[in-house]
Parts: structure tokens; C-alpha cells; sequence
């Protein structure tokens, strides 16, 4: 018994090598796509001497490390995007459900929620502005109202496009109402709400930079007082390396959120192959 356990023990202990291999695989794209990005930011540098080189930026960023302000930009743009974007989160979600549940509301409200999907978020700040002041509650909200419509077309999408079959086979083991919801729709349409919630996510930090680049309307993490300083002094540096920060987060986000939740999303319905790379 003992050499047969242990050879059965032997197949997972060479699977779980491969799948540290496959993580650190994942991250030779995104350091090849940053090594080209880099090297077209310094030629861009070179030919355009306002713009600050990779070197110069490095140097700025170190700096800002240094000081505490690179870690409060990372801090307050975390906590901002995390509380306005639970909220349009919920408001989507619930939205898109209750569109989703009536046809008369699904054909009254899907095309007036395209169209403000595709309005500019800048058209909402002076808005904002006038109704709710210049603070970042301001802010919060023009990042909420950029987030919900992407949100709630998601769900509205996922829920119609839930097979009824699957529906009628829920009604047969007796679900009803909101048990059906929870149980059987939601769970069958979760991929495609992710889907709109990864959307919702780009299009609220758009709606975040945009309050900012406005920042003599609304302000609140940071990055609109290192726009207005470099806007005033004409010194691109800190502007170059708040970006590289803002991009960095976005990428950490990406990758390490979106991504692994749909990655579990796909393994739980089966949709990966061990045998394959993914």
C-alpha cells in the first residue's frame, strides 16, 4: 500500500510545479510589454525635450517614495475608487436585475442606459459641481454615475441571455421568486456581470482622472493637485511619474482582481483544460 500511495502522491506533486511556472509565465508578457513601452517612452523623450525620459521619472518617483507622496496617491485613489465603485457596484447590479426581471422596463430604460454609457463623463462635472459643491462627495458621484450604466447593461445582458431552460428546470425543483434569482439566475449570469463590472471599473477610473484634470471643480485624491502644480510650473515630471502610479494600480487591478476571479469563474464551469495553457 505504501509504494502504491505513493506513487498516486507523485502526479500532484509534479502539478503543482507547473502551475508556479505558469504564474511566473504570466508575467514574462507583462515585463516584455513594459521593456517596449519603454523604450518607445525614451525615444519619444528624445525627440520631445519637454517630456520628461524614463531616467528623469524613475528618479521623480523614487523621490515621491521617499517623501510619503507616491504611497498617499496610491492610499487615497484605493480607498476612492474602492467606496464609489462598491456603490455603483450595487446600484448596477440591482438595476440591471430589476430591468432585467420586466420587459416593458428592459425596452423603456436599455436605450436611455447605452446612451448614457456613452456620454462623456466630462459632460456630469460642472453639473456635479453646481448641485453638490466642489468637495469630493463631488467627485464620488461622478464616479458612480460613470460606473452604473455599464454596470446595469451588464447585468440586464447576462440575466436576458441565461438559458430558459435552465430557468424551467429551476421552477421544476421548486425555486420561485427571489430564491429563483439567487440561486439560478445570478449564479448562471455571473460571468457575464463580471463582465459589465470589469467595464464599469475602466470607465469609473476615466471618470476619476476626468473629475481631476477638472480638478478647479472637484479634487480629492491627489492627482489633481500634481495636475494643477504641473500645469502652474510647466514641469512634466511629477505629472509622467503620477501616471506611471496610476497605471501601475491599474495593472495590479487588472491582473490580480479581474482577472483571477474570471479565471476561477471559467474553472468553475469547467471551461479550463490543466493539460492546456491559459
Amino acid at each position: 500500500m505504501s509504494p502504491s500511495s505513493g506513487a498516486l502522491t507523485r502526479p500532484e506533486q509534479d502539478e503543482s510545479s507547473p502551475a508556479g511556472h505558469s504564474r511566473i509565465r504570466a508575467l514574462v508578457p507583462l515585463a516584455g510589454v513594459a521593456a517596449l513601452l519603454t523604450a518607445a517612452w525614451g525615444i519619444a523623450a528624445w525627440v520631445a525635450d519637454a517630456l520628461p525620459g524614463p531616467t528623469a521619472t524613475v528618479a521623480q518617483l523614487w523621490e515621491m517614495a521617499a517623501d510619503g507622496r507616491a504611497g498617499s496617491i496610491l492610499w487615497r485613489v484605493a480607498v476612492f475608487m474602492g467606496v464609489s465603485f462598491a456603490i455603483a457596484m450595487v446600484l448596477g447590479i440591482a438595476g440591471g436585475l430589476a430591468i432585467s426581471m420586466s420587459r416593458w422596463a428592459d425596452r423603456g430604460l436599455s436605450a436611455y442606459l447605452a446612451a448614457l454609457q456613452a456620454m462623456p463623463t466630462s459632460m456630469w462635472i460642472p453639473v456635479v459641481a453646481i448641485l453638490l459643491g466642489t468637495d469630493v462627495w463631488s467627485l464620488g458621484a461622478v464616479v458612480t454615475l460613470g460606473a452604473v450604466p455599464a454596470i446595469m447593461l451588464g447585468t440586464r445582458t447576462a440575466v436576458r441571455n441565461v438559458p430558459p431552460l435552465l430557468l424551467r428546470a429551476g421552477r421544476t425543483l421548486g425555486e420561485r421568486g427571489t430564491s429563483l434569482v439567487i440561486r439560478v439566475v445570478l449564479p448562471a449570469a455571473l460571468p457575464g456581470i463580471m463582465t459589465g463590472v470589469e467595464l464599469g471599473w475602466s470607465i469609473a477610473f476615466r471618470s476619476l482622472v476626468a473629475g481631476e484634470i477638472f480638478s478647479g471643480a472637484l479634487s480629492g485624491t491627489g492627482i489633481g493637485t500634481v495636475i494643477a502644480r504641473s500645469r502652474r510650473t510647466g514641469d512634466l515630471t511629477e505629472m509622467m511619474a503620477t501616471i506611471v502610479i496610476v497605471l501601475v494600480f491599474s495593472v495590479v487591478i487588472d491582473r490580480w482582481v479581474f482577472s483571477r476571479v474570471q479565471a476561477h469563474l471559467r474553472a468553475r464551469r469547467g471551461l479550463v483544460d490543466p493539460g492546456l495553457p491559459h
